[in-house]
């Protein structure tokens, strides 16, 4: 099937910068996006992809159903309770493992972070069983993204791009994700599911765009747990430090939590292509010091 996205992509990328403010969110229903998705109408193909290369986000609701969401969490939080927290580089037979990143190991990586995640391939034997349910999102994100629904699934370390999926947990008042652009050569779009919502499973903070000036743009109030956001890599992003009020603990199950899907390059590429930190003048989005 021709993937008419690519084309489209390939225009705007050789005519203009790559985005990186946010401009407008967009809303729709996870139902009428897959359907329009796969169509393919000429209109369609020209106005998402337009709008993202534009800086637009599009939150698509009910993209996962809360039943799921509310339940990987809950195993994802038994399955590190049983081990211990460690670190493998995306070389080849990683195996999955989950990292306690508190605020000076979050100084190691592209940009600061403190954050507990949990991260799974589907070169191992998918203890969660959580692959097949985000495939079958992620294929209809990726052929939107201009390439094959299946690009990459197969692949492991050595083929040089490898999914990884990413389960994260920010711990109250001192979990954070610092202003950054997302890598982009091998997957155009961030892709986030939502796990939890604020004010019901945490107050304040989250996940947030950046626009024009430097203007913070907030869209944590609109998410519900199931929902999922796309947005052009290149704009930035962060989450913002939740529960201010509250004594973090490792070990418990609050928080912000969301699902990441990402196609990175591996360890076994030399000089491999990351994300970046930007510096901005936004000082609520961050820790207090």
């Amino acid at each position: 099937m021709e993937n008419k996205y690519r084309r489209e992509w390939e225009r705007l990328e050789g005519s203009k910068p790559r985005p990186e403010r946010a401009r407008a969110v967009i809303k729709m229903d996870y139902q009428e996006f897959i359907e329009k998705v796969q169509r393919q109408e000429d209109s369609f193909v020209e106005s998402i992809v337009g709008a993202l290369y534009a800086g637009d986000t599009y939150l698509i609701r009910g993209g996962f159903s809360e039943s799921f969401m509310t339940d990987l969490r809950k195993k994802v939080h038994n399955y590190c309770q049983r081990k211990p927290s460690e670190f493998h580089k995306m070389l080849e037979g990683s195996p999955d493992f989950h990292r306690m990143i508190d605020p000076e190991v979050g100084k190691k990586y592209s940009f600061r972070v403190c954050k507990h995640s949990c991260y799974f391939y589907n070169w191992n034997d998918d203890p969660l069983k959580l692959f097949e349910t985000i495939y079958e999102r992620w294929r209809v994100v990726k052929f939107l993204m201009g390439l094959r629904p299946d690009e990459y699934e197969k692949n492991t370390p050595k083929d040089g791009v490898v999914d990884r999926v990413q389960i994260v947990r920010y711990p109250p008042r001192i979990g954070f994700l610092e202003p950054h652009s997302d890598p982009y050569l091998h997957q155009r779009l961030f892709f986030s599911g939502y796990m939890s919502k604020r004010g019901v499973d945490y107050q304040g903070g989250g996940f947030y765009l950046v626009g024009p000036g430097d203007k913070v743009v907030e869209i944590e109030d609109e998410i519900d747990v199931g929902d999922f956001c796309i947005g052009y890599a290149t704009v930035y992003h962060g989450v913002a430090p939740a529960d201010r009020h509250k004594e973090p603990n490792w070990e418990s199950d609050d928080g912000r939590w969301f699902l990441s899907m990402y196609s990175n390059e591996s360890d076994e590429v030399a000089s491999r292509h990351t994300g970046h930190a930007v510096r901005l003048s936004i000082k609520e989005v961050m820790p207090d010091e």
